[in-house]
């Protein structure tokens, strides 16, 4: 071992033979020490010594080269970075390594070198007779150091085949600056050498700084391509932290060689590193191959970035990105409009090579965007893509635009798989709270398995998803998925937006959509917007307590459950629409611009509309088809169960119900259906709940026979409601299948319960349409006696009265009246318009009676002459008046007296008494009244006192 005090011992042992060399002292440097062998240089122990770059030199302290091999251990070598002026171009790093290795061991450090070339504090120059090795390991370090280009602590420009750098142990690059990898540069200038790098244990590369690429590290293989393939590796608990670069803060890769791989595993971080444009943990660009990541077991961590906040990767040849067991948390992309990707940020420009996106049991948690994206925003062209995540939680990220947490643009044949996984409290300042899928020309899948979207946030559309087909075609299956909780809140789909010409979203075993919130829009659970699409729910799916609309607006509050504008709707036998809420039209489901709606099984129950449609609004040229199922205990304003509105068609058959489990109910009117379209059906129908019909075109239209005990019970309306001409009303009508109908079509159909007292339901004369008319009831006339009479023999609620006329005289016999029974009863002399039922009247007959000539036959009138002269009391107390011969005004048994002072003649009812003997004959009076008017029934008969004489 040499021992060494000045620099010029120190050159002389470097050229001995002593293979150890330990510093006594403090060395200023003033000329370049060659190493060609092996060789450890290190301090006197305990003393650490310091070799110092004079002023004079401008070139490496150390240049190791053929096969040479540099050993620091317990030493430090000071580039004196003050007394080297950044305008001299001669200024180099400390050490340059040409085919040699050089190790920094324990407590050694490299500091404070300016470089106007490669390598602030190492420059490994390409060899083509050795390999170039950097090894740091221990707590050794490298700071303060600066390359005017590349490589601020170390740069490697691979030219052999073992060309490599490895940092190990606890050893640590800060402070360092580049305009490129200012920690790190690694670069191959042949095809036939990859560069390699491997960052493992507790190493930390730290607050280094380029001012372009590769804060921490700027790495690549021959960047020309068709070379032999690079690697990045950092592993165990490596820390990439607070680095800060144009692009790529923490790590920058450009891959261009089949294999290229950038490694991060066994709990590596990367935390609070800095881009100012893209990339603030991590920047890949992958020119000629697809780019290659792995992630394992590692955290990326408060990364920012104009463009992806974690990580961006910007392929022209595809890529395959795995992440297994990571977190990606509280990155951020900050650059406006342009800020994407908060965690993470990738875009493949091919046309043939696929995109692989990968990931596995990993978080991404509150990340944001200032544009979109808030944890990843995916950007891939026409080429395949598929990405895949299972076990994993995507938590509180944020995106000013869409994409709270997840952005995917698919513009070729894409796949998305999630498997297992949980988006909680994710939000977009636009659409798509939790992801927002686009899929542009190509034919997409989007699958979704055990997955929740809980608590989700979009500004605009689609509080949890919203899943686009584009002008492509895509296809969605949530089997198995909770979408609870989410909201829209300027916008539409609460829980899930699907849009596009041909997208087509599937829910399946028990898939809930439940409690989410489009808060002035529409389809507070789903909302469809795709002309060739669909929406299928299979037996096991449910959509509960959504509402659409939690205020007014011009043009929200449609479809609480589902909204459709258009798309084709299924619900199979088991599914369920039920407890859903819409501010205005349709509170189950809201169908408008040509939608289907089929109905095979589901139940659409407690769902409420503050105007119209409490279960179903069918609106603009919709259809449904109801074959089987049940609309109950729905209530609207109009049309509890089924609003059908004008242009639209409803179509009932098999075993569809309404209130089955219970009544549909209406504030307003209409509680069961409320029909302004078209409304078919046959078969077995119970529509007890009510029908409503605006007009003559919205009749029932029957494609067959109304099986026997079908109802279908007739609300008043403005065209269902009494005329005074007694018109038929026409309710039912057949089809060109079913043109003749039967007596027990027409039986189905119930009248209104108000105001057709006296109608009945009954078929056309021609048999094709069921009406409700007027009943005609039958007039019978009885014991005429061989008379007869001009009265009619029938008549309907709406005749007016029929006042009855007597019938032909009988002879012998006066006619007294008709009365409604053969004995006793009831004189009837007017059947009143509104009389229901038929009648039976019988015709009662007196004998003539005598002839009195000297009574006149007429009645008293004001001013006619007294009939007597008196009135007296009788004997035994009863009232008399006695009448003269001549003739006077009284009409028997009625004698009438006026008086002058009452113009109103008495009439009272008298019989004859006796002859008395001035020719006037005595009356005794029974009782008296008014205006001629008969003597009420029910008084006492009178009776001549005893002993009187006529």
């Amino acid at each position: 071992m040499a021992q060494v005090s000045n620099e010029t011992e120190l050159a002389s042992a470097l050229a001995g033979t002593d293979s150890s060399i330990q510093l006594t002292a403090d060395i200023s440097v003033t000329a370049v020490l060659k190493v060609q062998r092996d060789i450890t240089l290190s301090s006197l122990s305990p003393d650490i010594y310091t070799l110092t770059k004079a002023a004079s030199l401008t070139d490496n302290m150390f240049r190791i080269d053929s096969g040479g091999s540099l050993h620091l251990n317990s030493i430090l070598l000071d580039g004196n970075r003050e007394a080297h002026s950044e305008e001299d171009t001669s200024n180099r790093s400390l050490i340059r390594v040409n085919g040699g290795s050089l190790y920094l061991e324990a407590a050694s450090v490299l500091r404070s070198n300016y470089s106007a070339a490669e390598g602030g504090g190492v420059y490994l120059q390409a060899s083509d007779s050795f390999p170039n090795y950097l090894e740091m390991n221990g707590d050794s370090l490298i700071t303060d150091c600066v390359s005017k280009t590349s490589g601020g602590a170390a740069a490697m420009f691979s030219g052999s085949v073992g060309d490599k750098i490895t940092i190990t142990g606890q050893a640590s690059l800060t402070d360092n600056y580049a305009a490129n990898g200012g920690g790190l540069f690694l670069r191959s200038l042949s095809a036939s050498y990859g560069s390699f790098l491997t960052i493992e244990e507790e190493t930390v590369i730290r607050d280094n700084h380029a001012s372009s690429t590769g804060g921490g590290i700027c790495f690549s293989g021959y960047r020309n391509g068709g070379g032999i393939s690079s690697l990045l590796k950092i592993t165990d608990k490596a820390l990439i932290t607070a680095n800060t670069a144009h692009h790529g803060g923490g790590i920058y890769f450009y891959s261009s060689n089949e294999e290229d791989l950038l490694d991060i595993s066994m709990d590596a971080a990367l935390i609070r590193n800095t881009a100012d444009n893209n990339g603030g943990a991590i920047c890949m660009a992958a020119v000629f191959v697809p780019a290659r990541i792995t992630l394992d077991n590692t955290s990326i961590l408060e990364n920012q970035a104009g463009t992806g906040g974690a990580l961006y990767l910007l392929s022209d040849s595809g890529f395959a990105l795995t992440a297994a067991n990571c977190t990606l948390s509280q990155n951020s992309a900050v650059s406006g409009s342009s800020g994407s990707g908060g965690g993470l940020w990738l875009q493949n420009r091919s046309d043939s090579q696929e995109a692989l996106l990968s990931f596995a049991s990993c978080k991404l948690e509150n990340n944001t965007a200032s544009a979109q994206g808030g944890a990843l925003a995916l950007f891939n062209g026409t080429s395949p893509c598929t990405f895949t995540m299972e076990g994993c939680q995507v938590t509180g990220n944020n995106a000013s635009s869409h994409g709270g947490g997840l952005l995917l643009g698919m513009n070729g044949n894409g796949q998305l798989q999630l498997t297992d996984s949980s988006f909680t409290g994710n939000e977009a300042g636009s659409s798509g709270g939790a992801v927002y899928y686009s899929n542009g020309s190509g034919v997409g899948t989007v699958s979704a398995n055990s997955v929740s979207f809980t608590g989700n946030q979009a500004g605009y559309e689609g509080g949890a998803l919203r899943i686009a087909s584009g002008s492509g075609t895509l296809s969605t299956t949530l089997d198995d998925c909770q979408i609870t909780g989410n909201t829209a809140l300027n916008n539409s789909g609460g829980g899930i937006w699907i849009g596009g010409a041909d997208n087509n979203l599937s829910l399946v075993n028990q898939t809930l959509t439940a409690d989410n919130t489009a808060r002035i829009g529409n389809g507070g659970g789903i909302y469809c917007n795709t002309e060739n699409g669909s929406l299928t729910l299979d037996g096991t799916a449910e959509i509960r307590g959504n509402q659409a609309g939690m205020e007014e607006s011009d043009f929200g509050g449609h479809g609480g459950g589902i909204c459709a504008v258009p798309c084709h709707i299924t619900l199979d036998v088991g599914s369920s629409i039920q407890d859903n809420k819409a501010l205005q039209y349709g509170g189950g489901i809201s169908l408008a611009e040509n939608s289907v709606l089929d109905v095979n099984g589901a139940r659409i129950l407690s769902n409420s509309a503050g105007k119209q449609g409490g279960g179903i609004w069918n609106h603009g040229g919709s259809t449904v088809h109801m074959e089987a199922g049940d609309i109950s205990l729905n209530t609207a304003a109009v049309g509890g169960g089924l609003y059908n509105d004008i242009g639209s068609q409803v179509y009932m058959t098999q075993a569809a119900a309404f209130g089955l489990t219970g009544f549909n109910t209406a504030s307003s009117h209409a509680p069961g259906v409320y029909n302004n379209g078209e409304f078919y059906t046959k078969g077995q129908r119970d529509i007890s709940n009510g029908f409503y019909i605006e007009d003559r075109d919205a009749v029932v239209f029957l494609e067959g026979a109304l099986t026997s005990g079908s109802i279908l019970q007739l609300d008043n309306s403005g065209y269902v409601s009494p005329n005074p001409e007694g018109n038929p009303i026409v309710v039912g009508e057949g089809t060109a299948d079913y043109p003749i109908l039967t007596d027990s079509d027409a039986q189905a159909f119930r009248k209104p319960l108000q105001d057709f007292d006296g109608w009945e339901v009954r078929l056309s004369d021609d048999r094709t349409q069921i009406w409700l008319v007027p009943t005609l009831y039958t007039i019978q006339y009885e014991n005429l006696e061989g008379s007869s009479h001009t009265n009619p023999e029938s008549y309907m609620v709406t005749t007016p009265d029929i006042h009855l006329t007597p019938p032909t005289p009988r002879p012998g016999y006066r006619f007294t009246g008709w009365y409604d029974s053969p004995v006793n009863g009831r004189k009837v002399t007017v059947i009143p318009q509104g009389s229901t039922g038929d009648w039976i009247l019988y015709a009662r007959w007196a004998p003539d009676r005598p002839k009195k000539p000297r009574l006149p036959n007429r009645i008293c009138r004001p001013g006619d002459p007294p009939c007597c002269g008196s009135r007296q009391t009788g004997k035994q107390g009863l009232p008399e008046i006695l009448f003269s011969e001549k003739p006077c005004c009284f009409f028997f048994p009625y004698i009438c007296h006026s008086a002058v002072s009452a113009p109103t003649a008495w009439c009272c009812a008298a019989l004859p008494g006796f002859l008395r003997s001035d020719r006037r004959v005595r009356y005794q009076i029974r009782s008296c009244s008014r205006s001629g008017l008969p003597v009420p029934d029910g008084k006492p008969p009178w009776r001549k006192p005893r002993g009187q004489k006529r």
